[in-house]
């Protein structure tokens, strides 16, 4: 004979499966608008040269817009445009280094704090993955099997 009700095994079960699925990022659906303002903000490199900029705009309207600026000795050597457009259907992260034309990623899972995408069919970088910790914002690209990768961070800039 058990001790505790049923009722509240059932209840205790479908607690641990709700925290569970809490910690577990969330893959990207048809008709889920995943909100991605955890990215909006002025970003900057720490560390000396290169200084790294992105600064991001928030999702209002279902585009976030971006720039990315590098900086060596004070002296603009990179830039790179930047746009997430949301939509019901699928949410895509296009990036235009230098201007060129766009390259885009489909979001293929997200959270809290992070935000995966991927393009199979680009030579490098085939994901993009953005995650936040605080005042602290990261990027990794990495081609699908993640042996090729590059870590880019930044802190809030201040204001």
């Amino acid at each position: 004979m058990s001790l505790v009700p049923s009722s509240l095994l059932t209840l205790a079960a479908a607690a641990m499966a709700g925290l569970a699925l809490a910690c577990t990022p969330l893959v990207a659906a048809a008709g889920q608008t995943p909100d991605l303002d955890w990215m909006s903000g002025h970003w900057t490199s720490t560390g000396g040269d290169p200084v790294i900029e992105e600064i991001w705009t928030n999702g209002d309207g279902g585009l976030l817009l971006g720039v990315n600026r590098t900086q060596v000795e004070g002296r603009a050597v990179g830039f790179e445009f930047l746009r997430i457009e949301i939509g019901e259907e699928q949410t895509r992260y296009c990036a235009q280094p230098g201007g060129r034309s766009a390259a885009c990623f489909t979001l293929t899972e997200h959270g809290d704090s992070h935000a995966r995408f991927e393009n199979a069919e680009h030579d490098f970088p085939q994901v993009i993955e953005y995650s936040r910790d605080g005042d602290r914002l990261s990027a990794l690209i990495s081609d699908l099997s993640g042996e090729q990768a590059m870590q880019f961070d930044w802190q809030r800039a201040p204001e």
